[in-house]
């Protein structure tokens, strides 16, 4: 992390690359404007906390958020506040005094539902060293016991800062531990490239085993004297979070920049391990140290994103990693990178295809983002500094479609599906009180009748003689005439662009599901609703759609048979009607 600098609205978009011995920067394609292609919204679950650095859950089923505070404090957020009591309050040893220094990680044992075992990173009083220690719980499920403290670690840090302090447990069951390269400014005593030093590097060590810890026999540099067995990768400045995407097991390290460009690192599930990062020879892809090698140990392996600070810091100056969305409640996010940067609040958005990375800016925020987090069910949260602030981020595929939204979560799976691709793009728009045409209702229907790929035969322009073979969605309401489904509005004609009303919906929607030759069963007196008659046209229908659930109405006992489907109705009726996921 660096110093605080006021935000401005710069759009990126980058892409990168690849490099063995050298970096190319002519490879790297440089911020070019972009669309976001999600809205993200923050909800604000926590306040009034004193320097937040750190989310974790403890994959314990409890759905608990531990949240770190630099000054030597866990706390615990239940779903609803944060409990009274710390976690854990080992303010007694950390030295916090530097901006860069604290209790700066923590990282649950994935049997810690059965052993209690958790571990946490920090700078100790007097002198500043890093300590990697492991704890465990109390009786108590949300207290720890203080003094049962089992250090792992200690690393004499060179300066106060780059500290590193992440730890995370891989899919290997092995503990990762990022450390910074000792500190003040240019790696001055060459830590990142020192095979002996533990410093500027990613570790991995296995705490079933061994005492204090064990080497896992896989560690890429066992079997070469020179090299620190507990080394995983050299050639990190100060790695300020890294994280294992849940789903494929990759690795993604965000790892802070000199003054100039920030990046990230990327390391697929199948590594075994052994990359140089580069530092301090390049920053991010840009020769930064031309005297010093790089290449004497590891694969030197280049960043898949960087960007540049900006004129006075303006884009960034402290990048801070996130994870990748595997959460089930936002599918515009899934498989989306999050990282954020500390100075400017900027939030972008990275995926990968192949071997290639795109990366947008999502929001311009006015947070200080330190760190961000993730909960036991994938959805992710972020911690704002300096004003002790903890928010769940939310987000939405449309630009106007907020995610507190009556029928987001309906446009959504509409959306996912491949049902509607929107109403606009540059941004992404879904016009949600928009009323839908019977144009439109062709459109919908057949895809969600035959899938999301369907493409109809070529219109003849003999079916309806007000639908021209010309007309954008001929061919889609000749296939919906075909089917059996509609006969038109009156003799000969369609009505395009006439407002479907909720009566005809009933009946297009129930034909769809069920087929042309479909009849509702036949209704008594009632159908349920105040302002549909028995003897209305559209009452059995009307009943039978209720009846399976695909409607509750308009409100008050109503149905409102005769007012127009709105385009957020629409995503109701079909995602309800279809079954879409």
């Amino acid at each position: 992390m660096k110093n605080l600098h006021l935000p401005l609205l710069p759009v990126l978009m980058f892409y990168l690359l690849s490099f063995s011995h050298e970096i190319s920067a002519s490879a790297v394609e440089r911020p070019q404007a972009a669309d976001a292609p999600v809205l993200l919204e923050f909800e604000q679950i926590a306040s009034g906390l004193s320097a937040p650095v750190g989310i974790m859950s403890a994959g314990d089923g409890t759905s608990r958020l531990f949240i770190v505070l630099k000054g030597g404090q866990v706390v615990i957020y239940d779903g609803n506040q944060i409990l009274p009591t710390p976690f854990l309050d080992v303010s007694s040893l950390v030295l916090s005094t530097g901006s860069e220094q604290g209790l700066l990680g923590i990282a649950f044992h994935p049997d810690y539902e059965h052993n209690g075992y958790f571990y946490v990173d920090y700078t100790k009083k007097p002198n500043g060293d890093t300590v990697t220690a492991r704890y465990h719980v109390s009786a108590n499920p949300n207290v720890a016991d203080s003094a049962s403290e089992v250090p792992l670690l200690t690393i004499n840090q060179d300066f106060a800062n780059h500290n590193g302090g992440q730890l995370a447990f891989g899919p290997d069951g092995y503990l990762y531990i990022g450390t910074g390269d000792g500190g003040s400014g240019g790696d001055p005593n060459n830590r990142a490239q020192s095979p002996n030093s533990l410093l500027g590097k990613l570790l991995r060590i296995d705490v079933d085993h061994g005492t204090p810890y064990g080497i896992p026999a896989s560690n890429p540099f066992v079997s070469n004297s020179a090299v620190r067995d507990e080394i995983w990768a050299f050639g990190l400045r100060n790695p300020w979070r890294f994280s294992f995407d849940h789903l494929t097991g990759d690795l993604i390290i965000a790892d802070v920049g000199q003054d100039s460009w920030e990046e990230i690192n990327f390391q697929s599930n199948a590594s075994s391990g052994g990359e140089n990062y580069g530092w301090s020879c390049y920053e991010g892809t840009h020769v930064y140290n031309a005297g010093r090698n790089c290449t004497a140990y590891g694969n030197l392996t280049g960043p898949v994103l960087e960007y540049a600070h900006g004129p006075n810091d303006s884009i960034g100056c402290s990048v801070t990693g996130g994870y990748r969305y595997r959460g089930s409640r936002y599918p515009a996010l899934e498989g989306i990178y999050l990282y954020a940067d500390f100075c400017t609040g900027m939030i972008w958005g990275a995926t990968r295809s192949g071997s290639t990375w795109t990366s947008s800016l999502l929001t311009d925020t006015s947070y200080a983002i330190s760190s961000f987090g993730e909960d036991e069910s994938g959805e992710l949260y972020l911690a704002s500094y300096s004003d002790g602030r903890i928010y769940h981020i939310a987000a939405s595929g449309f630009a106007d479609v907020s995610t507190s939204y009556w029928a987001q979560p309906f446009i959504e799976r509409l959306y996912e599906a491949g049902i509607t691709g929107g109403c606009g793009i540059n941004p992404l728009r879904y016009c949600p009180d928009d009323i839908v045409t019977r144009a439109q209702m062709a459109v919908f229907l057949e895809r969600g009748i035959k899938g999301a790929t369907y493409a109809p035969p070529s219109a003849t322009g003999t079916v309806f003689g007000d639908v021209p073979a010309s007309f954008w969605a001929a061919a889609w309401i000749e296939q919906l005439a075909d089917d059996g489904i509609t006969g038109g509005c009156r003799a000969g004609i369609y009505c395009p662009d006439d407002a479907v009303t909720r009566a005809q919906m009933a009946v297009l929607l129930l034909k769809a599901k069920y087929g042309a030759s479909f009849i509702p069963p036949a209704i008594g007196s009632s159908t349920g609703f105040n302002d549909v008659s028995s003897m209305n046209w559209a009452a059995a229908w009307i009943n039978e759609l209720a009846v399976e659930g695909i409607t509750g109405g308009c409100g008050g006992g109503n149905y409102c048979p005769d007012n127009p489907v709105t385009r957020a109705q629409m995503a109701v009726f079909l995602v309800r009607t279809f079954n879409l996921p």
